[in-house]
């Protein structure tokens, strides 16, 4: 996230995505040292200490020329160069895959609250024990268009590749956030909601809301697992 995206974040009264993952990290790992890099604001730490990295979910598109984007491509090569375990959610796929050379363009058809019927084509240890053709919390209006580098296609749905996994590395992203409760995703949108209403009326707007709460408090396809199972899997 840039500085004014964090803005927003709290203007909206929402936590910051990164304490989501805290959250679930410490509930797999307790005796975890986390730290929290900001791209805007944090001076490049020595990487080489972390044995994992998590890359969160954010706003703005990664084709673009801008010195947010800089920054994010800057700190992701040099993760990429010590080649420890790394996790991206939706724009960290999208940060992570254009390193990598893969093409990230916007979506014919933008994902807005969830991503459904997401089926699992490749067996992966993340997936471990998960439903197939399951919904996510999932929203963003770009997605990886395809794949030129050493990444294959975990899941997908109708509307865009749902996870990647890189075939000799341990690097799992997931265009969708399974470390953000739906209802997370409601809350920031209700903050926004003259922007959707321009895509869609009240009364679907509405609906939405309604359903993302459902999802959340039903939690169906048990929402964290893949993320979980990661993290379990980790050294």
């Amino acid at each position: 996230m840039d500085e004014s995206h964090d803005i927003e974040h709290a203007s909206a009264e929402c936590f910051f995505q990164h304490q989501y993952f805290r959250d679930i990290i410490i509930s797999e790992r307790e005796d975890a040292n986390i730290s929290v890099y900001n791209t805007y604001k944090n001076k490049i730490d020595d990487l080489n200490k972390y044995d994992a990295f998590l890359w969160t979910g954010g706003l703005g598109s990664i084709y673009e020329t801008n010195s947010h984007n800089k920054n994010q491509i800057e700190i992701c090569e040099k993760i990429l160069k010590l080649d420890k375990p790394l996790w991206g959610s939706c724009w960290g796929l999208q940060v992570i895959a254009y390193c990598y050379g893969d093409v990230i363009k916007k979506s014919k058809k933008p994902e807005f609250g969830y991503s459904e019927k997401i089926e699992i084509i490749k067996n992966h240890k993340s997936y471990k024990d998960k439903i197939n053709y399951f919904t996510a919390p999932g929203h963003h209006y770009d997605h990886l268009e395809s794949i030129n580098s050493e990444f294959e296609i975990i899941s997908q749905n109708n509307l865009s590749i749902q996870s990647i996994s890189h075939k000799s590395k341990n690097i799992f992203c997931t265009q969708y956030h399974p470390e953000l409760p739906y209802n997370f995703i409601g809350s920031l949108m209700k903050y926004w909601k003259k922007n959707y209403l321009k895509i869609m009326n009240e009364f679907n707007f509405n609906n939405l809301l309604n359903k993302l709460e459902i999802l959340e408090k039903e939690d169906k396809y048990n929402r964290k697992l893949e993320i979980e199972n990661w993290l379990r899997d980790l050294n």
